[in-house]
């Protein structure tokens, strides 16, 4: 897609948020070109402008078993990874985010039910090109136990390991190649997040997943899972990790042109992977879309900042 897009009408969903517990509602407006991705707290009795947090890699301020975003203000938002990997994987590039609480609804455990929301109401084609991160060199963080790798190509590409002692899970090895949305929706969307029975109450004593259930999480025991429901996929582990990697990277902003190879990797190694690539100039160059596969002219690297 060359152009920008948006949503055509606006949409709500509401659900209960995985860490807080409490009931969440996200809804979700069209928005102008170049406006990007905005999170705004309606909850917040502050004046409008110290309500939006901007979807920034500046902006990351925790990264403990979700994403969380603060703006200057001191204004949060968190578990923002699921609904930013369905706006990535369906290409819309501007839209602002009311919601009555600092987390998104867990729904789920999947992006499936936005992916839904925004296939029902359709996406609206805006007047402007799409710019997109080109990735031009090398990057690599962690080390031989857990590692991100980002690397040129000629269109996104993810290839994605995970090692967990459990006989459901061993090691599972998953590539995406080339992002759109179909491939979006039919293999990554629907796969949950998961957990072990063994930890849910040292992370309920550190104030965590109060909202989790096996409604909305995929919950390993010993020696299978406790859910009702079978899995989606016999590798839905390995898959969820790509979603919530699909999520992290729009936090840039922008979409990459780019091979990511990632072993092992969380939340954490994927927003040093993020902060250590903007840091770099040399890694990267913006481009516009109707360049990609043809000789990119170069932007100023400051550009990005607008974006991002």
């Amino acid at each position: 897609m060359s152009m920008q897009t948006t949503i055509k009408r606006s949409f709500s969903l509401s659900g209960v948020a995985l860490h807080s517990g409490l009931i969440s509602t996200v809804t979700v407006h069209p928005s102008p070109a170049n406006t990007g991705i905005r999170f705004k707290r309606i909850d917040l009795g502050v004046p409008n402008h110290q309500k939006i947090i901007d979807c920034s890699v500046q902006n990351i301020s925790s990264s403990k078993l979700c994403t969380i975003l603060k703006n200057k203000y001191g204004h949060k938002i968190s578990t923002v990874e699921h609904l930013m990997s369905s706006l990535h994987g369906l290409g819309i590039d501007n839209v602002l985010i009311d919601i009555n609480t600092d987390e998104i609804p867990i729904l789920d455990g999947s992006s499936k039910l936005f992916v839904d929301a925004i296939e029902d109401i359709g996406i609206k084609q805006l007047n402007s090109e799409r710019k997109i991160i080109k990735i031009l060199n090398p990057l690599i963080v962690g080390n031989e136990d857990a590692f991100i790798k980002i690397t040129p190509n000629d269109f996104f590409s993810i290839d994605y390991t995970i090692l967990y002692n459990h006989k459901l899970i061993n090691e599972q090895k998953f590539k995406l190649e080339y992002l759109n949305e179909i491939k979006y929706k039919e293999l990554i969307s629907s796969s949950r997040t998961f957990g072990f029975e063994h930890e849910v109450d040292l992370l309920r004593e550190q104030g965590l997943i109060k909202g989790g259930s096996m409604d909305n999480a995929i919950v390993l025991s010993k020696d299978g899972t406790l859910n009702n429901e079978e899995l989606r996929f016999n590798d839905e582990f390995v898959r969820h990790k790509i979603l919530d990697a699909i999520g992290d990277l729009y936090i840039l902003g922008l979409p990459i042109i780019g091979h990511i190879e990632a072993y092992c990797a969380g939340h954490n190694l994927m927003h040093e992977a993020l902060k250590s690539l903007l840091q770099d100039k040399s890694l990267w160059q913006i481009i516009k879309s109707s360049e990609v596969g043809h000789k990119a002219a170069t932007y100023h690297n400051e550009e990005i900042l607008s974006y991002i």
